[in-house]
């Protein structure tokens, strides 16, 4: 992979100790790494590599574990913290995707 947490954290949130993830898991800088918090960021990509996915900055999320772990490979409609999520195109490339609720 050609990023790590951190450095998207920086470039995403800046300074920032702690934000809120698209499902609304709570995520902390400090927990980056640390398999054993409740608030550890993990990067995971919208459209996942084997389903077409690119491994571009566009196509990933800094997400809480447990919201990584709910939506897996699932594309382009999952559910994470009990909420429908949907990945939408942000171009007609399609290489780049925002994550929106689904209702």
């Amino acid at each position: 992979m050609k990023y790590n947490v951190i450095e998207i954290w920086e470039k995403r949130y800046g300074k920032k100790a702690e934000v809120f993830d698209y499902a609304g898991r709570k995520m902390m800088k400090s927990a980056c790494g640390n398999k054993n918090s409740s608030y550890e960021p993990t990067m995971d990509h919208i459209r996942p590599l084997a389903k077409g996915g690119t491994d571009t900055i566009d196509n990933i999320v800094l997400c809480n574990w447990e919201t990584n772990q709910e939506k897996a490979d699932k594309f382009p409609h999952w559910v994470a913290n009990n909420k429908h999520f949907k990945a939408e195109k942000t171009s007609n490339r399609g290489k780049s995707y925002n994550i929106v609720q689904d209702v």
